[in-house]
Order: structure tokens, then C-alpha cells, then sequence
């Protein structure tokens, strides 16, 4: 079973085995709370894609701590994504994201850029991550969740 992790965007969104859950007014320290409102089985979980931004600074801190501590306690692999690249990769256009004043994050599957736009555009904060699912399997897992607390740093 795989676990998907978006706390770039505004809100928190979390997809487990066909089921997502969007909490708009959330903040990445509710993570625990939404997995366990979610039912989900962690025991059963044995990839996590997080995405990477860009986006809210704290929410990525947050939502990529919240991952890593999950895949280090249980062995799990952990995979991040760009989350321009990943929405533009499984919706097929160019994605929009909302930055600051008339700032907009802009992304293709090739490129990420931050643009100024006089007229607001549509942006794209409201789009599932169901889809997301498809990418596990073709973004390389984190190689940094191992260490090894028995060796003496020291000696």
C-alpha cells in the first residue's frame, strides 16, 4: 500500500489505497491526526511519495519530516516529488500555483519558473493527487533514511 503526502499547497492532502482526504484549513502538525481519521493501517504502508514544493515553507518542513519519521520507524521507502512537476506530469498541462502578491510558481514536466502575471490566473491549488499514484514507481527512493545509532561518534 502506498501513502501520498501534499502539504505544499494550501491545506493538507493525504491519498492511501483509493481514498483521499483534502483538509483546506489544515497545517502539516495535523498529519498524524488525518492518518488516523483516514483509518489508514500503517503497518500496510510501504512506499511514501512526498512532495517537495514548491509552495508553503513550513508545510513542506512539516509534511517531508512528517514522511522521513515514517519511513526511518518502519523501514518504509520514501520518495519525493516536485509538486509542479509531479501535477504537470499526471494532469498533462501547465500547472499554476499561487506564490505571493501576483508572484505565480509556473511548471511543465521540463521546467519550474516563478512568474508575474497582471490579470490573476487560474491556478491549479484545488487538483487531486490521486493521480500522483502512477508516479511512485518511477521516482527513486530517498537513499538518506538510514543511520545507525549504535556506533560512538565520539571514539
Amino acid at each position: 500500500m502506498d501513502l501520498i503526502v501534499d502539504c505544499s499547497r494550501k491545506g493538507v492532502k493525504l491519498w492511501c489505497n483509493g481514498v483521499e482526504l483534502s483538509e483546506p484549513d489544515a497545517k502539516g502538525d495535523e498529519l498524524s491526526a488525518l492518518i488516523d481519521k483516514m483509518n489508514i493501517d500503517l503497518e500496510q504502508v510501504k512506499r511514501v511519495l512526498v512532495t517537495l514544493g514548491p509552495g508553503s515553507f513550513t508545510g513542506i518542513r512539516a509534511g517531508i519530516a512528517f514522511c522521513e519519521g515514517l519511513c526511518f520507524s518502519k523501514k518504509r521507502t520514501l520518495h519525493g516529488i516536485s509538486t509542479l512537476k509531479a501535477l504537470a506530469l499526471c494532469y498533462n498541462e501547465k500547472i499554476i500555483l499561487h506564490a505571493r502578491a501576483n508572484l505565480y510558481y509556473v511548471g511543465t514536466p521540463e521546467n519550474e519558473t516563478l512568474e508575474t502575471f497582471e490579470t490573476p490566473p487560474q491556478t491549479h491549488e484545488h487538483l487531486s493527487i490521486a493521480p500522483l499514484a502512477k508516479l511512485i514507481d518511477s521516482v527513486p527512493p530517498s537513499n538518506v533514511q538510514k543511520a545507525n545509532y549504535m556506533v560512538n561518534p565520539f571514539a
